[in-house]
């Protein structure tokens, strides 16, 4: 499950399978939620198929991946029935939750379909054989997916503040006796006293400075770093059997700090979403009727190179992660 959120979560593209009408589910609860037609399913064929081809060659789907147990084929095709599991319970998940796209939302939606559909190329049309309102549809499917996630891991955002994301700067000093790193103390109280003078020529570590981000592995270590103002020098700390002095150079990165709060939402956003997408995973456990996953030719479609969905979903619903 895990791995079925992270793929939707930062919307990487993959593929689905076709059939005459589209893809078929091993249960009936489907039936809440509109299935998935024989065209939106090429989009996303062709997205994956171009995406890896583009990189590595068509050659790449000869290759074995992993283990080397599985043909990458096989491999590729594996996440991407993962996907289209996932994205049919999410719009099952919409309809529960009362999940209904703006009037703003569904006008975007129309003209990044209508973008996109008109960057396709004649070979890209005859390996998709999509109608514009195919497009539409898998724009509307991936954007209700996003909708869901938001709605599922809505209370992160409110949990975490600025000051638990906080990234500074300091320089250090390390010693292996506590009494070298006290009598030095008392020379860094002298006016004028260099610290990172002392840093090059007494400390053990060639480096001088360090970011410490709060939450990280040294914030554990050193939490009282984390309330110290810029300029100030910290009394002797231990960890094991070396002794450290530091010194404030930034009590507050902001961008960095940013950056450390995105990534902390990110992981608390995660988290929440599985707790509460438990239950519907749970309730509905879609399956993909596999027989629709043995006959698909990633080798067909030699000059269609349609690569643009995820661009230009994200240029009219871009990443907003505050």
């Amino acid at each position: 499950m895990k791995k079925k959120f992270i793929i939707l979560l930062n919307l990487l593209l993959t593929f689905t399978i076709i059939s005459c009408k589209g893809i078929e589910f091993e249960n009936q609860k489907i039936a809440k939620a509109e299935e998935f037609s024989r065209g939106e399913a090429m989009i996303f064929v062709a997205e994956e198929k171009n995406k890896y081809e583009n990189r590595f060659g068509q050659s790449i789907w000869d290759l074995k991946s992993g283990d080397g147990n599985l043909y990458f084929r096989d491999y590729v095709v594996s996440i991407t029935k993962s996907f289209i599991e996932t994205l049919m319970t999410l719009k099952l998940t919409a309809v529960d939750l009362n999940i209904i796209l703006s009037t703003a939302d569904e006008e975007k939606l129309r003209l990044a379909s209508t973008e996109y559909f008109q960057t396709l190329t004649k070979k890209d049309l005859e390996f998709i054989n999509c109608e514009e309102l195919d497009v539409y549809n898998a724009f509307k499917d991936y954007h209700t997916a996003r909708l869901v996630i938001d709605n599922l891991s809505k209370n992160a955002s409110t949990e975490l503040s600025v000051s638990e994301a906080k990234v500074i700067k300091v320089q250090y000093i390390v010693f292996e006796k506590e009494e070298t790193a006290q009598k030095l103390i008392e020379q860094l109280k002298a006016k004028g006293a260099n610290f990172a003078y002392y840093a090059k020529t007494r400390s053990l570590d060639t480096e001088i400075e360090m970011i410490i981000k709060r939450g990280d592995e040294l914030s554990t270590r050193f939490p009282e770093l984390f309330y110290m103002s810029k300029g100030q020098t910290s009394k002797v700390l231990q960890f094991k059997n070396k002794y450290y002095i530091f010194k404030c150079v930034d009590d507050y990165l902001e961008e960095e700090t940013e950056e450390r709060r995105i990534e902390l939402l990110k992981v608390m956003k995660n988290n929440e979403f599985e707790e509460n997408y438990k239950k519907y995973d749970e309730q509905y456990n879609i399956k993909s009727n596999s027989t629709y996953w043995k006959n698909i030719n990633l080798k067909d479609g030699l000059e269609c190179n349609a690569e643009n969905f995820e661009l230009i979903y994200y240029k009219y619903f871009p990443k907003n992660i505050k």
